[in-house]
């Protein structure tokens, strides 16, 4: 493959994930700026994207196909979580949702299901996230908890722990404040918590060091 073609297929996959396009050149994982309380997520997120061997014939070297980022607000754990998905979308396909947010595009293509030209029903948001290399949830547990939502979040997440399919979550709750079906599963995987200052402030600082 050349590098034209390398390039076309990471912007199309760039497109297809919905991670929020300008964080590519903000929020990598080499643009992480690890420190007391966040090391241990950080390392946990370079060995999660990790490979060895030859080209093509890669293993990966994660612990987990299942990672979680545990921490208050600000602590950094979108950045990681985009910078996973910045990574994955070199040699596959990604697809980043907010919870509350994917909720809402499957409700609204429940009522209303995508079709092409010719009236053919096309898969939905919620087939995509089952079927798509990596995925990414962020802000788990901050949903409205309606029997409907519970029902699909568990299939969602159920179907890709069966199927061993590498998944990222975000979320401000400690594991066991996760709907327990959803939370036995979390659990099986890598949790890792992030504590520490402002993420957002010490960036904010150091800018405005840089700039003095």
């Amino acid at each position: 493959m050349t590098i034209e073609e390398h390039n076309e297929r990471f912007d199309a996959r760039a497109r297809y994930s919905g991670l929020p396009l300008l964080t590519g050149n903000t929020h990598t994982l080499m643009q992480f700026l690890p420190g007391k309380g966040t090391q241990a997520a950080y390392d946990a997120a370079l060995l999660f994207v990790a490979v060895e061997g030859e080209p093509g014939h890669e293993s990966p070297l994660r612990e987990h196909h299942f990672i979680t980022f545990i921490g208050e607000p600000g602590r950094g754990k979108t950045h990681l979580a985009l910078g996973i998905g910045w990574q994955w979308l070199n040699t596959g396909t990604v697809k980043y949702w907010q919870v509350s947010e994917l909720l809402d595009a499957m409700r609204a293509e429940y009522d209303s299901p995508p079709k092409n030209d010719y009236g053919i029903v096309l898969p939905g948001e919620f087939e995509k996230c089952k079927g798509v290399n990596l995925l990414i949830l962020v802000d788990l547990g901050v949903e409205k908890s309606t029997e409907w939502a519970i029902d699909k979040l568990d299939t969602l997440i159920n179907h890709r722990w069966l199927e061993q399919k590498p998944t990222v979550f975000t979320t401000n709750l400690a594991p066991g404040q996760l709907q327990p079906r959803i939370r036995s599963r979390i659990r099986e995987g890598v949790t890792v918590t992030l504590e520490g200052p402002d993420y957002r402030e010490l960036k904010a600082k150091m800018r405005r060091e840089v700039k003095a």
